[in-house]
């Protein structure tokens, strides 16, 4: 049986050839063993530097942003978070489903470099996969096995959706989530705290902010034209880097993304300065969870409960 990426290159140069998709947007090999980069295939040639690995962790949702009809469809790689991401947007009408052709990926994992880092020297790692519990790396010194638990990010040892739940071919068996009852212990800890601790817990990390935006670039579901964070007609923040402002920043931004998030763990992985990006979110969703009995990218047909109003709303009196 073809392993995944022997699979997805086959189907990716079938459907170039046969005119099904104009492009296929996926992952090839990049500097090391361990980092890919996002590649654009558009001739059934360009389809063999396809790869997939544990290290695919681009968001590539991202790229969809502004394809146009007159485009033609589009090919993606999508793993479970991927895919909820193009649910979302189907949800907020950023795409029509006849736009995308979603090649699904069950997802084992992704390992994280820099806890990879800590257990072998990056320089000798020749190649690395998931089976189930153990996380294999080979090295010249020759194979090594790690739990996952030790190595994998953190948001797919917290994923409860690790297949897409939406697609039009799948690539592979499913697989098992490793957290099917979403437990987050981490969650846990911020919320045992007072709401006074909470507050300090969180301006002590935002004092560490140097407002980059990495965060709002990687998101696949930032697609404002605009952010309010450099929008300057109005002026909604000053441009000014301190505690408040940053803690202006990171708390509209997520309440832009409360009931939208899909905790792809993007902003983590990118952040610089490693704020709790992804508790954060966690936090708010679970809010907008437990208020309106709603998660993001599940149904493409139910958009967030923040985005949307109803005259019958229970707290729409007359004169709101």
């Amino acid at each position: 049986m073809p392993n995944q990426t022997d699979q997805l290159r086959q189907s990716c140069r079938r459907l170039l050839s046969e005119g099904t998709v104009t492009k296929v947007i996926g992952y090839r090999e990049g500097r090391a063993p361990y980092h890919v980069s996002p590649h654009f295939a558009t001739t059934p040639e360009d389809c063999d530097a396809l790869v997939l690995t544990p290290f695919c962790t681009q968001n590539l949702v991202r790229y969809l942003r502004g394809l146009k009809p007159e485009e033609g469809k589009v090919a993606l790689v999508v793993k479970g978070c991927d895919a909820r991401a193009v649910t979302a947007l189907l949800a907020e009408h950023q795409l029509t489903r006849d736009q995308v052709y979603l090649l699904g990926v069950p997802c084992e994992g992704l390992v994280d470099v820099d806890k990879l880092a800590q257990k072998v020297r990056l320089a000798e790692v020749q190649a690395v996969r998931v089976e189930g519990q153990m996380v294999l790396v080979t090295t010249a010194a020759g194979e090594q096995r790690f739990p996952a638990e030790d190595l994998l990010e953190d948001c797919c040892r917290l994923c409860q959706y690790p297949n897409p739940l939406v697609v039009d071919e799948m690539l592979g068996e499913e697989v098992t989530p490793r957290n099917p009852d979403g437990e987050d212990a981490e969650l846990a800890r911020l919320e045992a705290m007072s709401p006074a601790e909470r507050q300090e817990y969180f301006r002590r990390a935002f004092s560490r902010c140097v407002r980059c935006y990495a965060c709002v670039r990687t998101c696949p579901m930032c697609y404002c034209t605009t952010c309010f964070a450099v929008q300057n007609k109005p002026q909604w923040l000053p441009r000014t880097v301190g505690t408040d402002e940053n803690e202006m920043f990171q708390l509209g931004r997520a309440m832009h993304l409360a009931g939208r998030c899909v905790q792809c763990g993007g902003c983590d992985r990118v952040c610089p300065v490693n704020l709790p990006l992804r508790l954060l979110n966690a936090k708010m969703a679970k809010e907008v969870q437990e208020a309106y009995a709603h998660v993001s990218g599940l149904d493409a047909e139910k958009p967030p409960p923040l985005a949307t109003f109803d005259s019958q709303d229970r707290d729409a009196g007359e004169g709101h």
